[in-house]
């Protein structure tokens, strides 16, 4: 019988070494093009998020004949006080039952958090969610002091359901010179600069403090009687409201341009500007219901696409 003698050949340590500082090699360099890639998928999700808002406006003006107002005051003449756009156009959005249930919670008490918070203030909705944000996927825990308390400010802690978008007030909310404007009774038809060239809808994300971007309710930096600047509505040259006073003077009086912001910056001046997660700029939707992303570059213009009236020229770049 023959027997075959068989060598095994072992592998050295630097082929091992060699091999290894290949594989990291690899790694390094596939990980930032999968990261632009998942980069790329949330921002086009955001966008379709966007498109979806933009065609349940399109859907509530013609049921109801106006655009959605971007925040609907308190008064005894409203059965629905405090409630935002994203409330009132989320039957067009295959969300129903959310806004039959603010409905009913606002018909029981039209405060949204005493004798004790409505169901929707913590529930999030994908429709108002981006993507980039992980923030607006969960409710958040919040204690604030809620002024609006009888006989006297309270302080609460609530769970608070927050939005990515806010609705485009004009040049300066004040003004009223947008398309999405408190208690506004505006239609498609005002829009004499075109609907082509006129914003409807941009991201800013939830101010650092939560704030501002509370997706059921929210009164804005004005308080109560405020047209809702930074909370459901914002003008792209809003001016600081605490300027002189509150969380946030050291930011300066503004206007804030539209540009890339520091998040590491204390306090946070973020919340005064349209911007975004997804890096160079933002998404927004236009009164056509088209969506384009913006860059940073666009500051210039952005005025003149946020005025519906302004009988600015104006190109989307």
């Amino acid at each position: 019988m023959k027997f075959e003698r068989r060598i095994r050949r072992a592998v050295s340590l630097i082929e091992v070494l060699i091999v290894v500082s290949i594989s990291s090699v690899l790694v390094a360099l596939l990980l930032p093009a999968v990261q632009k890639v998942r980069a790329a998928a949330k921002r086009l999700s955001c966008q379709s998020n966007m498109r979806q808002i933009a065609i349940a406006t399109h859907n509530y003006e013609s049921t109801t004949g106006r655009l959605p107002p971007a925040f609907r005051h308190r008064r005894p003449d409203t059965q629905d006080p405090n409630i935002q756009w994203p409330l009132l156009i989320a039957p067009y959005l295959e969300l129903d039952a959310n806004s039959r249930m603010a409905t009913e919670d606002l018909r029981k008490s039209q405060d949204p958090f005493l004798p004790q918070p409505h169901r929707g203030v913590s529930l999030p909705l994908k429709a108002f969610s981006c993507p980039s944000d992980p923030r607006t996927a969960v409710p958040w825990e919040f204690t604030f002091f809620y002024t609006l308390a009888q006989p006297q400010p309270k302080l609460m802690t609530v769970q608070l359901a927050l939005n990515s978008y806010l609705g485009n007030g004009g040049a300066l909310t004040k003004n009223r010179d947008g398309v999405i404007v408190a208690d506004g009774s505006l239609s498609l038809i005002h829009i004499a600069d075109g609907t082509s060239n006129t914003l409807m809808f941009g991201e800013r994300p939830p101010s650092a403090n939560l704030l501002m971007g509370w997706l059921y309710v929210g009164w804005g930096a004005t308080g109560a009687n405020g047209n809702g600047e930074f909370a459901s509505v914002m003008g792209v040259r809003d001016p600081n409201p605490y300027a002189r006073y509150g969380p946030n003077p050291a930011c300066g009086p503004g206007p804030f341009p539209y540009r890339e912001p520091d998040l590491n910056a204390k306090p946070d001046c973020a919340m005064f500007q349209y911007w975004s997660l997804h890096g160079g700029g933002a998404n927004f939707a236009f009164a056509d219901g088209s969506v384009h992303f913006l860059t940073y570059s666009a500051n210039s213009i952005l005025p003149a696409l946020a005025t519906r009236s302004g009988g600015e020229v104006a190109e989307i770049p």
